[in-house]
Order: structure tokens, then sequence, then C-alpha cells
């Protein structure tokens, strides 16, 4: 690249993100930039540990086994397994290709998927950045919103290094979708209502992003329809019908790119294909009334109704044509409103309150917004613009997602952070610290962002302090709440110890899957397989099992259940009181399968390995040794046992049926039985032998 043609490039992007040829607001974004950065690199030393990349959470850990199984050769970035091609291939085929790039090694992969996170969010910053120069003008307000959005704890853990989840991959096509959007039916610097043809290929790029990135896609471009019924309104108010044509233009080839993914590459099913035509066909619509009442009287009164009726009408055509559409939608919102199983489907308030819930997991970004949509309200009123009004129905919007779901708190950290932006400047203004956004004065919509010419005025040392004090406050929270969860959440070293050792003493005796599956919690369950045995696509079997087997009391009839299924299982030191009463087997297990006065011990579960501390204990399913002969009284049977981290006493009780008895031990060594002395060999336990112990 020549130095012009380097040049140019870099004016580009620079006109393309709004940014300043201003040194101190390069510096200003460079620094809230860094703050995005830096918060999501806090995790890193609990991701890299012993040399091995451990992921943060149990979802990860399925990324991170498809895209290995593209890097190893087993699938193409094209030919996706079936789970992955109609769950989320563009984030798999994207992260495979990144690591393919960078040489399709063990460590690519293991890069790639650790730290992609941390590029999402500085992606999704800077867009945030330009959607706030964008709907304001005001290169101070994208400031504060790359500043909010840093220390939402939502957006901060979810793109935390080591979070793979798809939810970041979205968070990129999401704001991405409403950069364009801004773009055209705003104006991007000097261009205009309308926007360019490069923002009708970013919309395009954004809808289809987000329609092929996750399953559920469609859920997170219901607001875009909202925003294209806006323009409808606001088109038919107007002279011009370019926004809503150009918009109606970057669904179209949106729903082209979506389709061709569809049927080159199998990608997503077909019903996110008829979502996307869907929302193609409901916008031609839009364009039409809007046309048609703008010629008869200009009345967006009128423009509303009809574009109600037709989604009323467009979405009875639909059900009644396509059955599947409408079981897919009754599927979807049964789980939104129903399915709690895992918490980051529960509730925002659920665990913390009306108050502290949102303060815990969004920071201050919901209470900043709430001045922020009036002086917004006020904007767009004043300043004839509907930017404003869209960035506010699309926080609306993830505000009610996020309030049914926890996890949709990431989509609306974007929103909140921009209208938090200017709700922070205007309580700033209202304090005297800060210039106040000149909201109230109509511009032109090419103008140049105010503040961009000159740069940031630095105020006197007074208000510099107290400016510097009133972010602290906002800021300071949700940065210490982030990182706070982070820890919450990060794979403690005990852990991945534990599946090491796993692996280790699977390795040694050649156990292949699934003799080496490991049964455990299902939130640790991914993790413990990777780790052990590569399987790390389901943890479906130890959610629908685990739980149910350690708060029973049927060691036998769970032996058998998981024999030939089952290699090792996993006993954390669980604080769920439930699980600790005397017969459960969660409770024997801990007393490491020996028996107590009021619990009898496990013949068919051999503890093997226990941490420091035994947070963890591991235990491997054997036949057992029985041991049988003659008592005349309840007789305690016992043998030391040596274990890597735990050093016992394995007892069981016999008890007598007409003067004979029966029990099965899990360990090898020398028991005492009432006197007698009987050597069990690892063999016998092994192959289930009985041993007859003689009288003295």
């Amino acid at each position: 690249m020549t130095p012009d043609s380097s040049s140019r490039f870099s004016g580009a992007v620079g006109r393309t993100l709004a940014l300043s040829s201003s040194v101190p607001i390069r510096y200003a974004l460079a620094g809230t930039l860094a703050v995005v950065v830096t918060i999501r690199l806090v995790p890193v030393t609990s991701v890299y540990q012993d040399g091995a990349v451990v992921l943060t959470g149990n979802d990860p850990y399925a990324y991170r086994y498809a895209v290995e199984q593209v890097v190893h050769g087993t699938a193409t970035p094209w030919s996706l397994p079936d789970g992955v091609a109609s769950g989320e291939p563009l984030l798999v085929s994207t992260l495979a290709l990144a690591a393919l790039l960078l040489g399709g090694s063990q460590w690519a992969a293991d890069t790639v998927v650790a730290w992609y996170l941390v590029v999402s969010a500085l992606l999704t910053a800077l867009l945030v950045y330009g959607i706030a120069v964008r709907a304001s003008g005001d290169a101070r307000i994208g400031l504060a919103a790359v500043l909010l959005l840093a220390v939402t704890p939502m957006h901060g853990f979810r793109t935390s290094i080591g979070f793979a989840d798809h939810h970041a991959f979205d968070y990129v096509f999401l704001a991405l979708t409403v950069y364009a959007l801004l773009g055209i039916v705003h104006g991007p610097d000097r261009s205009g209502p309308g926007g360019t043809g490069s923002d009708v290929a970013l919309l395009a790029v954004g809808l289809a992003g987000q329609l092929l990135a996750w399953e559920a896609g469609p859920l997170l471009v219901v607001p875009l329809a909202f925003a294209i019924g806006l323009c409808g309104v606001a088109t038919a108010a107007r002279d011009s019908v370019r926004p809503l044509s150009s918009l109606v233009a970057g669904v179209a080839w949106g729903t082209v790119l979506t389709g061709l993914a569809h049927v080159g590459f199998g990608w997503q099913d077909t019903v996110v294909v008829l979502a996307a035509g869907t929302l193609f066909a409901g916008s031609l619509g839009v364009l039409s009334i809007a046309s048609v009442c703008q010629r008869l009287d200009r009345s967006w009164i009128l423009t509303a109704i009809l574009e109600v009726g037709l989604v009323v009408l467009g979405l009875a055509v639909l059900f009644s044509a396509f059955p599947d559409a409408g079981h897919a939608l009754e599927r979807g919102i049964d789980r939104l409103l129903h399915d709690t199983r895992i918490g980051e489907m529960s509730s925002l308030t659920e665990d913390y309150g009306l108050v502290l819930g949102p303060l815990v997991l969004l920071g201050f970004g919901p209470f900043l917004a709430l001045p922020g949509i009036v002086l917004g309200l006020r904007a767009a009123w004043r300043r004839g613009s509907i930017a404003w009004p869209i960035l506010i129905a699309y926080g609306a919007y993830f505000a009610v997602l996020t309030a049914i779901q926890r996890r949709f708190g990431g989509e609306l950290a974007p929103f909140l952070a921009l209208l938090g932006g200017l709700g922070l400047l205007g309580v700033l203004g209202w304090l005297d610290l800060a210039k106040p956004h000149r909201a109230h004065e109509r511009v032109a919509l090419s103008s140049r962002p105010d503040h961009h010419r000159d740069g940031l005025a630095v105020p006197d040392r007074t208000r510099l302090t107290l400016l510097g004090g009133a972010v602290g406050v906002f800021a300071g929270s949700g940065a210490l709440y982030t990182t706070l969860i982070n820890d919450r959440l990060a794979t403690d070293r005990a852990a991945v110890r534990a599946a090491r050792w796993i692996d280790a003493y699977a390795s040694e005796r050649g156990w292949e899957y699934p003799e080496n599956y490991v049964l455990s919690e299902w939130g640790r369950n991914r993790m413990f397989n990777y780790f052990v045995n590569g399987q790390s696509a389901s943890y479906g079997y130890a959610r629908r099992y685990y739980e149910d087997f350690l708060f029973t009391s049927d060691a036998a009839g769970w032996y058998e259940h998981f024999d030939g299924r089952v290699g090792f299982i996993v006993v954390p030191d669980l604080e769920y009181g439930g699980y600790t009463h005397s017969r459960r087997l969660y409770a024997r297990l801990r007393k490491l399968g020996s028996a107590t006065e009021n619990a009898p011990g496990l013949g068919h579960y051999r503890a093997v390995y226990a941490s420091p501390d035994r947070d963890y204990l591991v235990f491997t399913l054997v036949p057992g040794a029985t041991l049988s002969g003659t008592i005349s009284r309840r007789t305690r049977i016992e043998t030391e046992v040596s274990i890597p981290g735990a050093d016992f006493e394995y007892v069981r009780f016999a008890e007598p049926d007409d003067g004979s008895f029966s029990v099965t031990v899990a360990h090898p060594g020398t028991y005492t039985v009432d006197g007698r002395s009987v050597v069990v060999t690892e063999r016998d336990v092994r192959d289930g032998r009985t041993l007859y112990v003689g009288r003295v």
C-alpha cells in the first residue's frame, strides 16, 4: 500500500467512524477503548492455568469443540456438523477460519476461542462511539457511551477473555446494524438522510450476521422491524422516501445473503430464512404505505394505523401458510418465559431485587439512561430526527427481554451506554461540570460533529477533579461488579487439576471414550470432558441424571444405570443443604464411600482422587469384590486406603442373614472381618470376584 493510498484509507476509516483529526479526541477515544480492553483482560490468569487454556463457563467448550473439528480436519468452515449448522454456524466458521489463518495448530484454536471476546468488545465499543456521534454530533457523548459500555457488568463479563459464548459475536452485528441504520435514516457526516452505499451494505451484513450467528437470531432483529415502521411514519411526513428505500434495499440484500448461506452451506433452519423474508416483505409493505400516504396528505397517523394493520395481516398470512413458523414462535416464547433452569435464563431481579439487580448486572446505565431518554426525545422533537427514538426503541425492546432473561443484558448494554452517555452529559451539564449538549438547537444533518473541530476542552482543576469524581462514581461500581462476576464464573484451579489428573489416570489404563466419560455437575461437565476425552459438544447426559443421582439413595440402581456409560464421577463440595442427608448418595460419596453408623457404605463407587481441601472428589465405577462368610452379629469390615489427596479408613458393615453375610467392597487391601483377615487385590475389585472369609 502506497503512502497516498494508506492516507486515503485512514481518512475513509476516520470518516466512517466519525473520528476527528483532533489529537485530544483521538487520545480520549484511545483511553476509553483501553478501559474496555483492560477490564476484559482481568480474568487472564484464570484462563491460562498450568499451561492450559481454561475457558470460563460451560457452553464455551461446545464452540471450542466445534472449532477444533474444523482445525483438525473432521469438518470444514462451510460444511459443519448438524448441531452447529443449525445453531451458530457463522460464529464457528469465523473462529475456525481465524484459527486456520493463524496456522491451524492447537495453539491457534485456543488463542482464537479465548481472545475473540476481547476483539468483539473492542469492535462493539468503536461502533457504539460511531452510533453516538451519528445520533448526536457530539464526540463527548460517544466517549461517555464507550466508557459506560466498558463498565457494564453484563457486557463486561460476557466479552471477557475466555467467556467464549455466542453472545459476544452477536453484539458486533447488532451494533453494526444500528450503526448502518442511523447512517441511512439520519445521515453520516456530509451525506444526509439516505446514507451511502456503504451504509446499505453494512446493514445487509449486520442483518445476515445476526440471523446466521445464532439460531434465535430473529429475536434480535425484531427492533429493526420497529425502526423500519418508525422510518415509514417519518417518511409520510417528509418529501423524500430515500431513507426508507435504502432501508428496504439493505434488508433485501441481507435476506439474499441469509438465503444463499442456507442453500449453499445448509446453515440455519428454514424458519430463520423465512424470518428474513418476512422482514423484507414487511419493509416493502411499509415503503408502499408510506409512499401512498405521503402523496395523499402526509398523515403520519394514517401511516401508523396502516402499518399496524399490515403487521396483523402479515402474521396471519405467515402462520396460516407456514405452520412451522407458528410452532417455532410458540416454542421460542415458551422457552423465553418458562425455561429458567439455567441461571442466565432467570430474570434480572431474581437474585438481587428490583434495584440491586439492575445495579449489579447493568451498572449505572439504567439510571443514567432515564434522563437520556428525556433528552433524546427532546432532541428528536426539536431537530426532526428519529435517530434517538430508534435507539430508545432498541433499548426498550432489549430491556423487556433482559427483565425476562438476564442473558440479554449484553444486547441491552450498548443502548444503555448510548442513552446513558447522553444522560451523563446532561447531569454533568446540570452540575456545571461540562458544557451541555446542544440538543435544543436545529443543526443541519450534514454538519460536522460538535467538538470535533477543536477537540475536547480541558476544564479548570476544580471542575476536572469534580468531573473525575462523578465519572468515577458512575463507572467504578460497574467495573467492580464485572470483576466480581468474572471471579465467580472462573474455573477454579482445583477443578482443572482434578480434570488433568483424571486424564492422566485414564491414559495410563488406556481408557477411551465412553470408558473415560466424566459425570459431573452440568455447569462444569463440558470442561471436565474436554480435558479428559475431548467430547465436550454436549452436557445433556449430566444435566438429565447427575442431580437425581446425588439426591437419591439407590446406589446399586444407579451403578447399573451408569455401568458401561460412565467412567468417572466428580463430586464437589456443594453448599445446598438438601444433599447432606446421611443416606443421600451425595453425603455418602463425600464420606469417600465409607459407612457410618447412620448410612451404609458404597461398594461400587471407588474413590481415586481428592483435591486439596476436598473441594472435588473423584470416583470410578467398579464391580467390586464380594466378601462372604459367616458371622453372628453386625460386624465392621475395614481397611486403610491411600489415594492422591487423602488417606482414610474405608468401612463397611456386614449384617448377618441366617448366620452368613455378603458385602461388596470397592477398594483393594487387607480387610479385617471379626478377627479374620482377607486380602483383596486390584483384579478382584475390577473383575467382581467373590472371596470367602473363613473362620479363624
